[in-house]
């Protein structure tokens, strides 16, 4: 069995990285494709996952259009050559076409319903999408629907512990109350017309959370000069370590905030998005989500003074993982019932 996996975020990277154990271990051959995003290519090597680099990231609408044709050319060059017997990837926007040309399954992972460009180039096209249950679209017979999140695919009990010792190595003091600060670069295609943190408040954001915990910001986007001395300098491969022994994790990252939430964090996500999963996670009391900078650090003062706040998230996240599956499971079984006999 062949197997083509599209990696085009770092997040991709976690989702898919037990799945591709299994088929290794199972004797299948995997190929991932890979995009030069933020820290996806370094995430890649840290975890010794070969693959092969097919494009890079640009800004704006029209390059990423330049890049989706330049890409689909290129991936469809190398799956004339690897020829795999079932292509899969999380939104599908450049696996979906050439899958098609092939005549070879395309399966498709999204937990993203404002991604509406990607749907409208990909969905056409695809064999199948999985979403999680909480989703709030549904693209018909095609469209299916499980009991989980993305993040649970590699923070779920049975993939993930957090372990003290690694925090200690990497210079962080897990005994200092700290929280991570996450801002995002906007420009990923449904970042169109949102927003999160006030630019000009940023600082003073900052500084005020500085005042109850040690802030660690992790940035997409070039930091104020100011700000440097807070940027969290860890492999990045080591970050949910870091991320589980925080107080708090406050920022414009969906992914990061549901990795919190999974983890028993306390999060506040500053961000104008509405999703599906975020709005699961405020009901379990998880998350707080706004777009108010000032309302947003009143939610974080509340809970890095409240000393039951910890206590509470471990509770609602253990509700949440009765509730929810082990997702790489689910991914093994969905993606290996499009294979057919003898592959």
């Amino acid at each position: 069995m062949r197997i083509l996996i599209e990696i085009t975020h770092p997040a991709h990277v976690y989702f898919f990285r037990n799945a591709i154990k299994h088929f290794q271990k199972c004797g299948h051959e995997v190929a991932v494709t890979a995009r030069e995003k933020d820290v996806t290519v370094r995430l890649l090597e840290n975890l010794g996952i070969p693959f092969t680099t097919l494009s890079k990231k640009g800004r704006g609408v029209f390059s990423l259009v330049s890049e989706m044709i330049v890409r689909d050319i290129r991936l469809w060059n190398f799956c004339r050559k690897f020829k795999p017997d079932v292509l899969t990837g999380i939104s599908g926007i450049f696996a979906a076409h050439v899958g098609w040309l092939l005549r070879k399954p395309v399966v498709v992972w999204d937990d993203t319903e404002i991604a509406t460009m990607a749907h409208a180039i990909a969905y056409p096209f695809v064999t199948a999408i999985y979403s999680p249950d909480c989703y709030k679209k549904s693209f018909g017979e095609k469209h299916h629907f499980y009991p989980g999140l993305h993040e649970l695919a590699y923070l779920h009990p049975n993939r993930f512990a957090a372990d003290v010792e690694v925090v200690k190595k990497v210079g962080i003091n897990p005994e200092e109350k700290y929280c991570i600060i996450r801002f995002v670069s906007w420009q990923a295609h449904h970042d169109v017309g949102q927003h999160g943190f006030a630019g000009e408040q940023t600082l003073n954001f900052v500084r005020e959370i500085a005042k109850y915990a040690r802030p660690y910001i992790t940035s997409e986007a070039p930091l104020p000069q100011e700000l440097e001395c807070y940027r969290l300098d860890v492999p990045v491969h080591l970050v949910h370590h870091v991320l589980a022994f925080a107080a708090l994790y406050v920022g414009e990252g969906a992914t990061m905030v549901s990795e919190s939430a999974v983890l028993g964090v306390p999060a506040v996500y500053i961000n104008t998005l509405k999703l599906g999963y975020i709005d699961m996670l405020e009901k379990y009391g998880l998350v707080k989500q706004t777009t108010d900078t000032h309302q947003a650090l009143k939610h974080c003062i509340d809970w890095l003074s409240d000393p039951a706040a910890r206590e509470r998230c471990t509770a609602a996240r253990e509700k949440l993982l009765a509730d929810k599956i082990d997702v790489t499971e689910y991914i093994v079984t969905a993606i290996e019932s499009y294979l057919g006999p003898g592959t």
